[in-house]
């Protein structure tokens, strides 16, 4: 074995170029798909580290087709699942909520987890200090707090005796218990934990808190047989509260799916496939090249059989070449993938608008490395092995009396004409499902969401309930009032206003009813996006009023309920009929009737996929519908001094008004909504990626056997134009050759890049176009074209007497 690969070494080294080719093309190829494999296994699609983590689920639901997670099931709808399914073996609930955690000199807003002694269980929780929560903590009258290792650091400096102290949170004191182990996460970033408490006695199901609901699924029993009894349950629902469940059903999904969002799991598999088929191209191209090597040394190869040297030991030895590339390939590709993904992990995670999941893990892992070993060996016999089976299956007498070299025979002149057409399928499936991505995102980064967003602060601000719930609404009323008045009493503050609902943030949508329609007895009702505003809302954020008129001082408390929609909200539920006066019903807000006063442009909330970029929108006034939590827009004046920061500005006349309410998730509306666009950002770039290395390796591919093919057709070409052929007819000759490649290679390859587009369109991950399916097609025609035209024109130079004599 040793010979063969000292022979297999002093061959490479004779034609270093050659070997150094086709190294930096399996290279590509193998670092791509290491990077990539180790990218989803250790991200999208990895595994849950717990003991029950493959049977983990969460139970979230579907409204109008669109996946919510997180905090999506009313508790009360939580109890009856309780009490009728039989797929779980355990379920459990809790509720997420950001607090004020304050002392004598300053307030941060933390984001918390309400939970149960069970939860602590699954998620294999321990204490650093004290001990975690209990049952009787959440039937205790006592209030209690688990730190997140985090606050305890940052707020209270790692105090070794903070169990058993009173922190403030929401202005009401809390014991500590306990603080968690560093780097606990489960199953989202929270950096506290209290009691889960909810009390739904005597509670309409349409005031019940919505929780977020997990459990982990019973021996034997699939995801599929659980979301078919989820969908009974709900439908149930949808049943004995029309008004409330008619467009939702029940959806349970693994926490990896639920972090990617629905569709995601076509985005792991196109992944998968764009990767596979790099390395296919890859592998193609080495061992096409390794043929013509091969082929090359076939009068070599003919001696030595005819010396009696077994076709085994010819085999061996061709394969050597093909094991030294790929294992040297694979060693390059672990350090280029390992590499990659130092650098562009951090880069991935923080550019993110969520606390990336626990599981979620940066650089090689021991899967990482088995792909690696997998995917070599793989290679080892994909290029190695029919290059070097091809080769010595030769007649040896046919060959010894040849007396040309590299003479194309009929079967390596069809392999050639396979190989091209395999790279025509591939290349163009995947720079189609490339194109077809960027061009979402690229017109998603240039929606437009209906409001002005340049040079404007968002923050979002939670009044405490103690003080400022139903009883005290008055004081929620001044408190904004307040802070409006501080802030913009300061000259480098230009407009200040409030919102429910921002274009970064996701819009509340519930179901309405159209005064006038009949719905039937299985009624399916129409939703909308519901946004409570302050009344210089629409001015502030440099809205369009279209009929009608805005909201304005009139829409007070205690007057008829009104309401602005959104130029799609009218074309969507009032069938071209005029919108101002008709009436609404509010199926989730105690049914509240309110009349259409006014419209306006479209705006959008959220990402701007179509599903969401097309829902309607209504705006009810504040003054009517108050809220504690509500979000702060801030327009700073443009030529403000950069003292005049307006984040300092807020907190600062924040924690004048209350020194217990902290503004929180501050950023400017760009950033925002950029924030929100981030991770579609980061796999474009990754497709984009993909498409420039297929096209790298498939022109390159294609160019090198089909200007291989005319070169060794020189001779033929000579005498064709011996024969009295023009340079048109031997063009024309050979580029109806190459088109008859070209065109079986799209026949295969249009179709599969259509699927593939379609299956990533359906999870909102790409959006094809008459450009995507016209234009890459033509692209890599021109590839074609060009891979015939300068090697045929290399051929015409020459003299046709020197083209005779060419070997």
């Amino acid at each position: 074995m040793l010979d063969d690969i000292l022979y297999a070494v002093r061959g490479m080294l004779k034609n270093p170029r050659f070997a150094a080719l086709t190294t930096f093309v399996m290279t590509i190829g193998l670092s791509l798909c290491i990077y990539m494999f180790s990218f989803i296994f250790n991200t999208l699609n990895g595994t849950i580290p717990l003991e029950n983590g493959e049977r983990l689920r969460k139970v979230t639901t579907v409204v109008n087709g669109v996946a919510y997670d997180g905090t999506s099931v009313r508790y009360q709808e939580y109890l009856d699942i309780v009490n009728q399914q039989t797929s779980f073996e355990f379920l459990d609930a809790y509720d997420t909520y950001t607090v004020t955690v304050s002392t004598s000199d300053r307030a941060i807003r933390y984001s918390s987890h309400f939970v149960n002694e069970e939860f602590f269980k699954v998620s294999e929780a321990k204490a650093a200090l004290g001990r975690l929560l209990t049952k009787a903590d959440s039937t205790s009258n006592e209030r209690v707090v688990v730190l997140g290792d985090l606050v305890w650091r940052e707020m209270f400096a790692s105090d070794p005796t903070i169990v058993g102290q009173k922190v403030r949170i929401d202005g009401k004191n809390h014991t500590v218990v306990g603080v968690t182990e560093p780097g606990y996460r489960f199953p989202d970033f929270a950096q506290m934990y209290m009691p889960f408490k909810v009390e739904s006695q005597g509670l309409a199901r349409e005031d019940s808190n919505f929780v977020a609901v997990y459990g982990v699924l019973k021996e034997g029993v699939s995801e599929q047989q659980a979301n078919r009894e989820m969908e009974t349950i709900f439908a149930e629902f949808a049943r004995q509260y029309p008004e409330l469940n008619s467009t939702k059903i029940g959806f349970v999904w693994t926490f990896q799916m639920e972090k990617i969002g629905k569709g995601g799991d076509a985005l792991v598999l196109a992944m998968a496939l764009a990767v596979l088929f790099i390395l296919i191209l890859a592998c193609v191209n080495v061992g096409n090249l390794l043929l013509s090597s091969a082929i090359e040394r076939n009068k070599e190869s003919a001696i030595r059989t005819a010396l009696g040297a077994p076709r085994s030991v010819l085999i061996r030895q061709l394969m050597c070449e093909s094991l030294i590339i790929s294992v040297l390939s694979g060693c390059l590709a672990v350090l280029i993938a390992g590499y990659g993904l130092d650098l562009t992990f951090d880069y991935f995670l923080n550019s993110l608008p969520i606390e990336p999941p626990f599981w979620w893990q940066a650089g090689l892992t021991q899967t990482s490395l088995l792909i690696t070993v997998v995917t070599v060996l793989s290679t080892v016999l994909i290029t190695g092995g029919l290059p070097a089976w091809r080769a010595t299956k030769t007649d040896i007498n046919a060959v010894l009396r040849d007396g040309t070299r590299g003479a194309q025979s009929k079967t390596a002149g069809l392999l050639s004409k396979v190989i091209v057409g395999l790279e025509v399928t591939l290349s163009c499936a995947l720079i189609m499902l490339s194109a077809a991505m960027l061009n979402l995102v690229s017109k998603m980064n240039d929606a437009d969401y209906g409001v002005a967003v340049d040079n404007r602060v968002a923050a979002r601000i939670a009044l405490p309930s103690e003080r400022y719930g139903k009883e005290n609404i008055a004081r929620a009323k001044q408190y904004y009032q307040s802070l409006e008045e501080k802030l913009t009493a300061n000259p480098a503050i230009e407009t200040v206003t409030f919102s429910q609902s921002l274009p970064h943030t996701w819009g509340i949508f519930q179901n309405i009813s159209v005064e006038g329609v009949d719905y039937g007895k299985n009624p399916s009702y129409p939703g909308s996006n519901v946004s409570i505003v302050m009344n210089n809302y629409f001015s502030a954020m440099e809205m369009t009023l279209l009929e009608g008129r805005l909201l304005n001082n009139s829409d007070a408390a205690g007057t008829s309920l009104n309401a602005v929609v959104t130029k799609n909200f009218a074309e969507k539920h009032l069938a071209g009929e005029n919108p101002i006066g008709k009436r609404i019903k509010l199926m989730e807000m105690d049914n509240a009737v309110v009349t259409i006063v006014g419209v306006t442009n479209n705006v959008i909330f959220g990402q701007p996929f179509e599903h969401n970029s097309d829902k309607a929108s209504m705006f009810l006034a504040y003054q009517q519908f108050p809220r504690l939590n509500m979000n702060a827009v801030i327009k700073s004046v443009s030529t403000a001094p950069a003292t005049h920061n307006p984040v300092s500005l807020l907190n600062k006349a924040a924690v004048e008004l209350d020194a217990d309410v902290a503004p929180y998730s501050i950023t400017d509306l760009q950033t925002g909504i950029e924030g929100r666009l981030s991770g579609m950002n980061f796999i474009a770039n990754i497709f984009i990626l993909f498409a420039i290395s297929s096209m790298v390796i498939a022109f390159s591919g294609i160019y090198g056997v089909m200007a291989n093919s005319i070169v060794q057709k020189t001779q033929e070409i000579g005498v064709r134009r011996a024969l009295g052929a023009d340079n048109s007819n031997v063009y024309n000759h050979y580029l109806m050759q190459a088109i008859k490649q070209l065109v079986a290679g799209l026949v295969l390859g249009i179709p599969s890049g259509v699927l593939l587009v379609k299956m990533l369109e359906q999870g909102s991950m790409a959006e094809g176009s008459m450009l995507v399916y016209i234009g890459v097609p033509v692209l890599i025609s021109l590839v074609i074209v060009l891979a015939v035209v300068l090697p045929v024109r290399n051929a015409l130079n020459m003299e046709p007497s020197s083209a005779l004599r060419h070997e």
